[in-house]
């Protein structure tokens, strides 16, 4: 596959637009022709190559669209944990008990199980600017709805507003990282994303920290809920910054008729591609379905936790919790440096599997401060979300990223709907409630993950050359091979996985992903009904 059609014109899945004196792909990106024939589309060029072509755009863009994309999510961070901060007072308030309060938990990540792919699938095959600020709507209704059901402590209520809340939660974080990746695959993916996680947790952390000082100094325990609201506009305002920059740059964002017929005519997607996705991606799916579900489930309940264990009021509590997101705020930037300098992504995995064990552990059956337990998961949570997404955003084309990504946000939703709930009635069969038994699961559960990912770390060896371990120079020549052989492809008009067999192991892993599914959405409904969690 040598050769290029001589009359073929591509434009980008996110619609970026320039004259043909501004367009900032570089021009070494080889034998990519536009047609000259037809002069309407001469006037819609725009970013040549497609998605893949955002990895070779110049660096001015690049940061413009980092520096405005890292505030997509600020206010669905904030909410999500200020109601995680809450717990005490919220089954308090609602006369709720644990398993209750783990379906108020899942009604955000349970939605999540099925739209983040949907986002990712739609960021491939369209793009999205004005699609954030959408989302970033649901986000607002949500919050405003958990606010107003916390006034009239209606828990039915506040159930529906965090399904709509995690709607919006879900989506904007799977766009967002789709973005980064896309534009920064080839090189810097690492410290990108690294900043990302990094704005995220800062947001989470100041969630945790502020909701009950917040309800303690006002007297009402509702106004950590207004605060969270207030919080999400914020986050609207910039996306609406971020929409209007990213319009400025492309001329003009809203897809015509005549863009529409162009793209349709040039996107590959198919959905039969998922079944080809690399055993690799499948194995990083897995360990996301664990870790992820520990790291979630175990914010939902750390100010309880320290509440229960050391015997600390919530405010004190609230305060020693959130160092929990302490390290990924300044550690997740030098991660993205590291890597991209060194590689190691699977060996800083296996260091976050570690941490996560020897938190669990202090925190559960020590009464060492229980900063130093919050602390050892903070690591964990900084080391292990970066090593994946960063791995993903490699091993997959680019025009599979966001469904990549959009599954991989999916399967961290299941594993945390159905572990909310179970450590919900864990607690709840647990003499005087306590967390002996949810520590013990969660050690169990990173064992498990510890070794799939020695697994993964020898394989990746053998079968990917070291790619997802090797140092920045061999790493950027292996990406430019990659990024180079997909821009061919997408001139002449074929998918990445065309003539590539399914592998029967992937079915095995959607078949698989399916039934978590179906186990999340069974688990969410009875308990949602019945709240049932002892005999």
């Amino acid at each position: 596959m040598t050769g290029f059609p001589s009359e073929k014109h591509i434009t980008s899945g996110e619609k970026t637009e320039y004259a043909a004196s501004e367009d900032p792909v570089k021009n070494d990106t080889p034998d990519l022709y536009i047609d000259n024939t037809d002069e309407k589309e001469e006037q819609h060029s725009g970013l040549v190559g497609g998605d893949a072509a955002l990895a070779n755009a110049a660096w001015q863009f690049k940061l413009i669209a980092l520096a405005t994309a890292l505030m997509l999510p600020v206010g669905s961070h904030f909410s999500a944990t200020a109601l995680s901060a809450m717990k005490s007072s919220l089954k308090e308030n609602l006369l709720i008990d644990n398993a209750r309060y783990g379906v108020l938990s899942a009604a955000v990540s349970i939605i999540n199980t099925i739209f983040p792919i949907v986002g990712g699938v739609f960021i491939d095959l369209f793009g999205s600017v004005w699609g954030t600020l959408v989302v970033n709507l649901f986000v607002i209704i949500g919050s405003l709805l958990t606010a107003i059901a916390a006034k009239y402590t209606s828990f039915p209520l506040m159930v529906v507003g965090r399904v709509i809340f995690g709607i919006g939660s879900g989506l904007i974080v799977t766009m967002q990282e789709s973005l980064l990746s896309k534009w920064f695959r080839t090189e810097s993916l690492a410290i990108a994303i690294g900043l990302q996680l990094s704005i995220s947790r800062l947001a989470s952390f100041l969630g945790t920290l502020a909701a009950n000082p917040v309800a303690d100094r006002t007297g009402d325990w509702v106004w950590a809920f207004w605060l969270a609201l207030i919080i999400c506009v914020f986050s609207v305002i910039m996306n609406l910054v971020y929409a209007l920059i990213v319009r400025h740059l492309s001329g003009n964002n809203v897809m015509n008729k005549e863009d529409a017929l162009k793209l349709k005519r040039k996107k590959t997607f198919k959905f039969r591609s998922i079944a080809k996705f690399p055993l690799f991606y499948w194995g990083i799916i897995t360990i996301e379905f664990i870790y992820a579900a520990v790291w979630s489930s175990f914010q939902t309940i750390s100010t309880e936790l320290i509440e229960v264990h050391f015997g600390d009021d919530s405010v004190l509590a609230g305060y020693k919790a959130s160092a929990s997101m302490i390290v990924p705020i300044v550690g997740t930037p030098i991660l993205g440096i590291v890597m991209d300098l060194f590689g190691g992504r699977i060996i800083i995995l296996l260091l976050s599997a570690v941490f996560l064990i020897l938190s669990c552990a202090l925190l559960g059956w020590t009464y060492v401060n229980a900063v130093v337990g919050m602390v050892f998961y903070s690591i964990s949570l900084a080391f292990g979300p970066i090593a994946m997404i960063t791995s993903i955003g490699m091993i997959l084309p680019s025009d599979y990223i966001g469904t990549g990504l959009g599954m991989y946000k999916a399967s961290n939703n299941i594993g945390t709907s159905i572990l909310d709930i179970v450590i919900g009635v864990v607690q709840d069969n647990t003499a005087g409630q306590a967390y002996t038994g949810v520590m013990l699961l969660y050690i169990i559960l990173g064992a498990i993950g510890f070794v799939m990912i020695v697994t993964l770390l020898i394989t990746q060896r053998v079968y990917l050359n070291n790619l997802l371990e090797t140092g920045r120079k061999k790493r950027q020549v292996m990406m430019k091979e990659r990024n180079d052989k997909e821009l061919k492809h997408i001139a002449q008009g074929e998918d990445m996985y065309q003539g590539t067999k399914v592998n029967p192991i992937s079915i095995v892993f959607l078949g698989l992903f399916v039934a978590a599914l179906i186990v999340a959405w069974v688990l969410f409904f009875v308990y949602a009904i019945t709240g049932k969690s002892s005999p």
